[in-house]
């Protein structure tokens, strides 16, 4: 029994080599491999950590070219100072005078109008104060059916303010309410009213609906217009704005090669100050 013992034991001689040898082959083949995917990964999280960092940097040069525009100072071509260690360079360019209508994007002018918006502002010595009429025309094709008008408001001159309670003197108005009121980035007061339910209607058999209310003030009296915002069933909510058109190309480069992190391309309509933003593009 103890010599069958001695031969196994002789027999697993030599073993030990081929089976270290065999877990440095596998071991080869598996770490090579991983190391390869850890550096990968290692270089694909440093590239998402920097396209973040420069869209954020991008975004600063939107943001600093949107601010030129709303206090009418020509917009910068590069930030003074880098963000995020990078260099941000600013294009804006000016694409003329257009009107966002029906959510599309078109020249003024190039769509059928459906209504028309008129303020008017006329001295009125009786009640010593400056009468302010918000007129809206049926403008739509004959059979067009009736446009339900949702709101209408007015953008008044600056250095003037609505006379409280005076949409009340004017039975005929679309709204005796009072309206709600903000002040805009130049300081000018914008007067809204949001109509009641069922909201009042303008066809072709009621062609023209007015809001007529009082203002007090001095000084100039240019910079002031009116809107409405109607809807119908076939055609959803409509309403204008209309002002310049600018797009916006804010790049983040790394200064060290010049190589771009992030760009973003900004389509806008600056309408008196007001900013309204149509898209907003992210690349990297």
């Amino acid at each position: 029994m103890l010599r069958h013992l001695k031969q196994l034991v002789s027999s697993e001689k030599g073993q030990a080599l081929p089976i270290v040898l065999a877990l440095l082959i596998l071991g080869g083949l598996t770490i090579v491999p991983s190391l390869g995917y850890i550096t990968t990964s290692l270089k694909s999280s440093r590239m998402l950590v920097e396209g973040v960092r420069g869209v954020y940097a991008a975004d600063a040069g939107v943001e600093d070219a949107l601010w030129s525009l709303i206090n009418e100072v020509p917009p910068s071509t590069q930030l003074s100072d880098n963000v995020n260690q990078m260099e941000v360079a600013i294009q804006t360019e000016n694409k003329g005078d257009y009107t966002l209508y029906l959510g599309e994007l078109i020249e003024p002018g190039e769509h059928v109008n459906y209504l028309d918006v008129v303020g008017e502002m006329v001295w009125d010595g009786g009640a010593n104060a400056y009468n302010y009429t918000i007129s809206i025309t049926w403008q739509a094709d004959p059979g067009e059916p009736p446009i339900k008008l949702k709101e209408v408001g007015a953008r008044i001159p600056i250095g003037y303010s609505y006379q409280s309670g005076s949409a009340a003197n004017f039975p005929e108005n679309l709204s005796t309410d009072e309206p709600d009121e903000t002040l805009d980035a130049q300081g000018a007061y914008m007067l809204n009213w949001v109509l009641s339910s069922p909201p009042p209607e303008i066809s072709e058999n009621i062609t023209a609906r007015t809001q007529t209310f009082y203002i007090t003030g001095e000084g100039n009296q240019e910079g002031h217009y009116a809107w409405v915002v109607a809807s119908r069933a076939d055609i959803g909510e409509v309403g204008e704005i209309a002002g310049t058109c600018y797009q916006i190309t804010a790049t983040a480069t790394r200064p060290e090669d010049g190589k771009t992190t992030a760009q973003i391309v900004a389509d806008i309509i600056n309408e008196l100050g007001t900013i309204y933003i149509l898209s907003w593009q992210i690349s990297n």
